[in-house]
């Protein structure tokens, strides 16, 4: 799983270079997106479905955690919190830093493509390091977004899913815990973000009972393919009967569509049950991408907004072919940036998280607080 969420953070990272600099090459950025986009390799540049992916992962590992806890609710949620919060706001303080350094190179990019995603951040007028900082402790969690770095758009939802998980796992019998997060399920079908964390959750409850080992993972793995590779427009882009007509979680690459929730949980369930696919994501360097997807989540945006966007005006190329380089130094860029952010800041928060809990359990303890698992 750490490698299925690795081979995810590097398809978002191509996501975000096309949506700056190959816009043809994203739905929902260009009016007139090329063929690629609507064939199975358009997987690769479609960062909506690999975020899909993670948060069916997210929904799946935390209620693993939470199943094999024994600590409490009051516990989990607010370390939860802090494993989320001081990784974006260090984010955000890079962000800043470049902005402050590089304030218009998105603008000055956007003027010479015309493109107005690279314009969906803090351009010109940068503000102070206290509102990076503020945006990343509590104005992500409330707004849902960061002028400073467009990534942190997720992380509320991971906030309310992964408190919604512990919650649940705070009931002690495993029946009406399974219950409720079918009630749940059926309540957020219109809400795909968070379906996709109690469908992950759903998976594990099956897995853990050993229910989850049947079928055939190999079509499973395909059928996620093909169900998670459309983008938006793409039923009317390509005129397909009876579905264009279709509304809501039927409509195939819309964003209030089941479809690509469904394809990242059958996805989860081949890497789960298909030895090829698990022996080649547990390879060296799928694994590394996985130790290393959060941060690279985070840092890569900062980079390509300003750095990257500098470039870019610097050079003016008037072939796509120079793209190539660039490319290949924006990821080697955020590949180092954020193999440092691991050992500078991933790790020592996940470091002290496991402390901390280890320190409230034997103050627990000492309280004679009864310390009970799961079932």
């Amino acid at each position: 799983m750490d490698g299925l969420r690795g081979i995810a953070a590097l398809s978002v990272v191509v996501h975000h270079f096309c949506c700056a600099f190959l816009s043809r090459y994203v739905t929902g950025v260009s009016d007139h997106p090329s063929w690629f986009v609507d064939t199975p390799l358009g997987i690769v540049v479609n960062g909506r479905f690999s975020v899909y992916i993670f948060f069916v992962l997210s929904g799946f590992v935390v209620s693993r955690a939470a199943l094999k806890s024994n600590d409490p609710v009051y516990v989990n949620i607010p370390l939860r919190y802090l494993r989320l919060a001081l990784p974006a706001t260090a984010s955000a303080i890079l962000a800043w830093g470049l902005l402050t350094l590089m304030p218009n190179a998105a603008t000055r990019s956007s003027d010479i493509l015309s493109n107005s995603w690279l314009l969906h951040g803090y351009q010109n007028q940068i503000p102070n390091i206290f509102h990076a900082l503020y945006e990343g402790l509590i104005g992500i969690f409330i707004h849902g977004d960061s002028g400073f770095n467009n990534a942190l758009w997720t992380m509320r939802i991971e906030a309310i899913g992964s408190m919604v998980i512990y919650l649940l796992y705070g009931e002690k019998n495993a029946l009406i815990r399974r219950e409720l997060l079918i009630a749940l399920g059926i309540v957020t079908l219109f809400m795909p973000c968070y379906f996709c964390f109690l469908l992950g959750a759903l998976m594990m409850e099956l897995w853990s009972m050993g229910k989850l080992k049947f079928g055939y993972p190999r079509t499973a793995l395909l059928a996620g393919i093909l169900l998670g590779f459309p983008g938006y427009g793409f039923v009317k882009r390509l005129h397909i009967p009876y579905v264009r007509h279709s509304r809501g979680a039927l409509q195939v690459g819309e964003s209030t569509s089941l479809i690509a929730p469904l394809a990242a949980a059958l996805i989860l369930y081949a890497v789960l049950n298909y030895e090829p696919l698990e022996k080649f994501l547990s390879s060296r360097i799928p694994r590394y991408l996985g130790r290393i997807s959060f941060p690279l989540y985070l840092v890569h945006s900062p980079l390509l907004l300003t750095v990257f966007a500098s470039v870019y005006v610097w050079i003016n190329p008037a072939s796509k072919i120079i793209l190539l380089p660039l490319f290949a130094a924006f990821l080697g860029c955020s590949l180092i940036v954020a193999n440092a952010g691991e050992a500078w800041i991933d790790k020592p928060v996940l470091d002290k998280i496991s402390w901390t809990r280890k320190k409230l359990r034997s103050w627990r303890s000492s309280k004679n607080e009864p310390i009970t698992a799961n079932p």
